[in-house]
């Protein structure tokens, strides 16, 4: 039996768990199936409501694949510690999510090809990077490692963003471990220079 939509007297907010539900919904079903197959009804009917549920959170298809996005992204980031208080701690979980959640990895990807093809507009997927870098910046500042202009911050999320790419490709746990080894390595010279510098 699925859940229909709440009265207007709530005005469009709702149930924050029914919304993480639908949200989560949209991630599985853009995740496994692609952004394409993401409709009001597959989306209902994964999370067991009523499409015209789905209707009354989000207003139209592209709000909810915005939100999906970027909760996406925050679950990614939180998942595998992108944000960290120290070196041995940064994407300490990295592989144990990637492989767990392999398609939702590979969900910016499938958005980032529509989006250069002009299907969608890039604007969300730079929300989503900003919330990786973010991320990254925290952990930065954690160690002791100065990036005022956020650039060092990109770089580090670039090289995490090709081993997503590559642990995809090559489906190797270890592998992809000695490579995060090696970026906290490079962290680690980037805080003992920060630490001589002071």
């Amino acid at each position: 039996m699925t859940e229909t939509a709440p009265s207007a007297t709530s005005g469009g907010e709702g149930d924050p768990e029914t919304r993480r539900r639908l949200l989560d919904a949209a991630i599985h079903i853009a995740s496994t199936d692609g952004l394409g197959k993401v409709t009001y009804r597959s989306v209902a009917a994964h999370a067991g409501l009523s499409h015209s549920l789905v209707r009354f959170y989000f207003g139209s298809k592209e709000a909810m694949v915005s939100e999906a996005l970027e909760r996406a992204a925050h679950l990614d980031a939180d998942e595998s510690q992108l944000r960290a208080d120290s070196i041995d701690d940064f994407n300490r979980d990295f592989v144990t999510v990637m492989s767990g959640e392999r398609n939702r990895g590979m969900l910016q990807y499938d958005y980032l090809l529509r989006a250069v093809r002009g299907g969608v507009p890039l604007e969300r997927l730079v929300a989503v990077y900003d919330i990786y870098i973010g991320q990254v910046s925290a952990t930065l500042e954690e160690i002791g490692v100065t990036d005022d202009d956020g650039s060092l911050a990109a770089l580090v999320l670039a090289a995490v963003d090709g081993l997503v790419m590559q642990h995809a490709i090559y489906v190797s746990d270890d592998r992809s471990e000695r490579i995060l080894e090696r970026l906290r390595e490079v962290l680690r010279v980037l805080q003992s220079h920060g630490a001589a510098d002071d």
